[in-house]
C-alpha cells in the first residue's frame, strides 16, 4: 500500500539515522517550538518504527460513530445496564479529536474505546464489528489488531482473518509490542511462540521487540469532580495509567496512541491532545441497573455514573484506608430485596473482610516495610480510591497472573497457579541474578552460571524498567463498569468475575464461602 509522503520521510529517517539522530528525529520535532506536547518516552521510538512498518488494512471501513455522545446514555450488559454521564453536557463527535482519524489506518480513539464495553473493548463487541465489516474495520488493523502483522497480511479468507485476530476476538486483547530495554538486568528467551511473532526477524526478539496481549483499558473515570462542570481543573490520583505504567500522563498516552495504534506519521497538535484528553476526563461510567436488584440508586443507594460524578476530591483516601466503597450502605434487610441485600453484603466483605497480603512485590517490599506481611488487609487496601476502586499509589503489584508460578521455590507465588500461563499466549523466560526478584526463587544453571528463572506470558513493568524486581508487576485497575467488560485481568485469563474472586480467595487464603464469593460478584457487578 502506498504510504503518505510524511510517513516515507519518517521511515527513511529511522532507517538511515544514527541512534542519536534517530532519537532526535522522534523527540525533537519542530512542533515543540509552537505547541506544548509531552516528550516521547524512551521506549517509544522503536514502537513507532515498527508501527509505521506494519501493513495497513487493504480496505478500511470505519465502524459507526454516533453524531453525538449524549450527556447520559445506557447500554445493556450481561448483568443489567451500564451507563455513562458527562457533567459538562453532550459531545458532538464531528471534529472532536477523540473521534477523528489522526493516523493513516482509519482508527480513532473510539475504535477501541466503546461505551457499551465500559469505554473499553470486549470480545463480544470485537466479534460484532468483525462480522459486520467482514474483518475490514480499522479495529483489526494488522499493526496490533492482529496477533502478528504478517499473519494478518497473509490472510485472505474471513476464517483466516478471524484466526489472525483471535486474541482480540476471543479475549478482547490488543497486541502490545515493546522493545527490550538497553542493558537490562535479565536475559530473555522465548519458550513458546504461538503466532510466530516472537521469533520474527521483523517483529520479534531478533529485532529487539517482544509482543504481549493485553486488555484494552477503559478511557473513563479518569478524574474526580468537586462539583459539576470544570471537570478538567482537578485530577485526583489514579496510580499507573497503563497496565505497565509506561505512560507518564494522559497527554503522553494520547500522543503515543496516535503515532502507534493509528500509525500516524506526525504527532497530533497540542489542541487535538487537549481535546481528546478533555473528553476522556469528562466521562463517568458505572453500572446503573441490575437485572436482579433493579435501579442501583434506589432506596438511598448511590450507584450509577451521575452519583459517581458528584463525589468530591475531598473524599480521596490515603492508601490502605478501609471502607473505600459506601455506595450500598443504605441497603439492609428486611426493607430491601434479597438481591439488594447480597450486594450490600458483598460491599461489606470488600471493605471489612480481613486477610494477610504477603509475598507481593510492589507492596510487601516497599509500602509496608521490606518483606513484612500486611495483616488485617482488605480488598480496599489496594482498591482504595473511594467508589472507583483504583489504587492511588503509583506503581504496580506482582500477583502471579499468567506466570509459571508453580516453579517458584520460595512458596510465595504458588497460590497464584489458578491463573497460570495459557497456550494461546507466548511464554517468556527471564534469567535474573539470584535473589534479584522479591519473593521469588527458581535457581537454574545455564552455561555454568546460576540464575533465577522467571517464566511468564507478560513481564509487565519489568519490560519498561529492565529490572528483575519489576517483572510481573501490573497496575491496579478501576472497578466501575466491570460487568460490561469481561474477561478480566491484564491478559483476559479470568473469563468471569467468579473466576476473579476465586483467584483472590486462593491467592491470599481469604477463606470465602461460596455465598461470600457470590455476594462479592454481585457487588462488583453493581459498580
Amino acid at each position: 500500500m502506498t504510504r503518505l509522503p510524511a510517513r516515507l520521510q519518517v521511515t527513511a529517517l529511522l532507517l538511515l539515522a544514527s541512534p542519536l539522530l534517530m532519537w532526535l528525529g522522534f523527540a525533537g520535532f519542530s512542533y515543540a517550538q509552537t505547541i506544548q506536547l509531552p516528550p516521547l518516552p524512551s521506549w517509544f521510538p522503536p514502537v513507532w518504527k515498527q508501527s509505521l512498518a506494519a501493513p495497513e488494512p487493504s480496505n478500511t471501513q470505519p465502524g459507526r460513530t454516533p453524531t453525538t455522545i449524549p450527556q447520559f446514555s445506557e447500554s445493556s450488559d450481561p448483568s443489567g445496564r451500564v451507563a455513562t454521564y458527562q457533567p459538562g453536557g453532550a459531545t458532538t463527535t464531528a471534529g472532536n479529536a477523540f473521534f477523528t482519524p489522526l493516523g493513516t489506518n482509519g482508527r480513532t480513539c473510539f475504535t477501541c474505546h466503546q461505551p457499551q464495553s465500559g469505554w473499553g473493548m470486549t470480545p463480544q463487541s470485537a466479534r460484532a464489528i468483525f462480522f459486520a465489516t467482514q474483518g475490514k474495520d480499522p479495529l483489526f488493523a494488522p499493526v496490533d489488531g492482529a496477533n502478528c502483522p504478517d499473519a494478518a497480511a497473509a490472510a485472505t479468507s474471513l476464517a483466516q482473518k478471524a484466526a489472525a485476530s483471535s486474541q482480540l476476538l476471543l479475549k478482547g486483547n490488543i497486541r502490545v509490542f515493546l522493545p527490550v530495554p538497553a542493558q537490562p538486568e535479565y536475559q530473555v528467551r522465548i519458550l513458546r511462540d504461538p503466532y510466530g511473532c516472537e521469533n520474527s526477524a521483523k517483529y520479534g526478539l531478533p529485532s529487539g521487540m517482544l509482543s504481549m496481549y493485553r486488555r484494552v483499558l477503559n478511557s473513563t473515570n479518569l478524574t474526580r469532580n468537586a462539583q459539576f462542570g470544570s471537570f478538567a481543573t482537578v485530577i485526583s490520583p489514579q496510580g499507573a495509567i497503563m497496565w505497565d505504567a509506561r505512560e507518564p500522563s494522559l497527554q503522553s498516552q494520547f500522543v503515543d496512541a496516535t503515532l502507534g495504534h493509528a500509525q500516524a506519521g506526525t504527532p497530533p497538535s497540542g489542541s487535538q491532545v487537549d481535546q481528546g484528553v478533555n473528553f476522556e476526563v469528562g466521562l463517568f461510567t458505572a453500572q446503573n441497573f441490575s437485572n436482579q436488584a433493579g435501579s442501583l440508586s434506589a432506596s438511598g443507594a448511590t450507584g450509577g455514573p451521575v452519583n459517581l460524578a458528584r463525589i468530591g476530591v475531598a473524599n480521596v483516601p490515603v492508601p490502605a484506608i478501609p471502607l473505600a466503597f459506601n455506595t450500598y450502605q443504605p441497603w439492609t434487610l428486611p426493607t430491601n430485596s434479597a438481591a439488594q441485600a447480597s450486594i450490600k453484603r458483598g460491599e461489606d466483605i470488600f471493605n471489612t473482610r480481613t486477610f494477610t497480603i504477603a509475598g507481593v512485590a510492589g507492596f510487601n517490599d516497599g509500602l509496608v516495610g521490606p518483606g513484612n506481611p500486611a495483616q488485617n488487609s482488605t480488598c480496599s487496601t489496594c482498591h482504595n480510591l473511594i467508589n472507583v476502586g483504583s489504587d492511588v499509589v503509583p506503581g504496580g503489584r506482582h500477583l502471579g497472573i499468567g506466570d509459571n508460578s508453580s516453579a517458584d521455590k520460595s512458596g510465595n507465588q504458588t497460590t497464584a497457579t489458578v491463573l497460570r500461563p495459557t497456550s494461546d499466549q507466548p511464554l517468556f523466560s527471564f534469567l535474573c541474578p539470584v535473589g534479584s526478584m522479591p519473593f521469588f526463587s527458581n535457581p537454574v544453571t545455564v552455561n555454568g552460571t546460576t540464575f533465577d528463572e522467571f517464566q511468564t506470558t507478560d513481564p509487565g513493568m519489568g519490560l519498561i524498567t529492565g529490572k528483575c524486581a519489576d517483572l510481573g508487576k501490573f497496575k491496579v485497575p478501576r472497578l466501575n463498569g466491570l460487568a460490561a467488560r469481561a474477561p478480566y485481568f491484564h491478559n483476559g485469563n479470568a473469563a468471569s468475575l467468579r473466576q476473579l474472586v476465586e483467584f483472590y480467595n486462593a491467592r491470599f487464603s481469604i477463606g470465602l464461602s461460596s455465598q461470600d464469593e457470590q455476594d462479592l460478584v454481585n457487588f462488583i457487578n453493581a459498580l
